[in-house]
């Protein structure tokens, strides 16, 4: 993989995780309080990523998974762990895939993702 191959990686939760995820996080206080918050931020985010020619990409976060990633690898779920997690569930999907999306994460500057479905994300 060359550097015009590389992908950048956003962790992608669903509305009905926030506040489990808020539970399990090590650094809870560094989250945003409301999932709506954290949706607003991460769509502006990638956008802005997307804007200076970062291929980025959602992907769909399954917080049993990342728990049980984060206690076979002994770390806590922090940030480092929800990144290195979305790294490794990334590389695990292009390379399962030839580089198609596999995740189920929506695609949030998709015509309608900013709408009702983002609630689905």
């Amino acid at each position: 993989m060359n550097d015009s191959d590389a992908v950048t990686g956003i962790a992608w939760y669903r509305r009905d995780h926030w506040t489990r995820l808020r539970e399990l996080a090590s650094d809870a206080d560094k989250l945003e309080e409301s999932y709506d918050d954290w949706l607003a931020g991460s769509q502006k985010t990638l956008i802005q990523m997307r804007l200076a020619g970062v291929r980025a990409q959602c992907v769909g976060i399954d917080l049993d998974e990342l728990a049980r990633w984060c206690r076979d690898e002994g770390r806590a779920l922090d940030s480092a762990a929800r990144a290195a997690f979305v790294a490794s569930q990334l590389r695990l999907a292009h390379e399962g895939t030839n580089g198609e999306k596999s995740d189920g994460a929506p695609d949030p500057t998709a015509r309608g993702a900013f709408g009702a479905t983002s609630s689905d994300a």
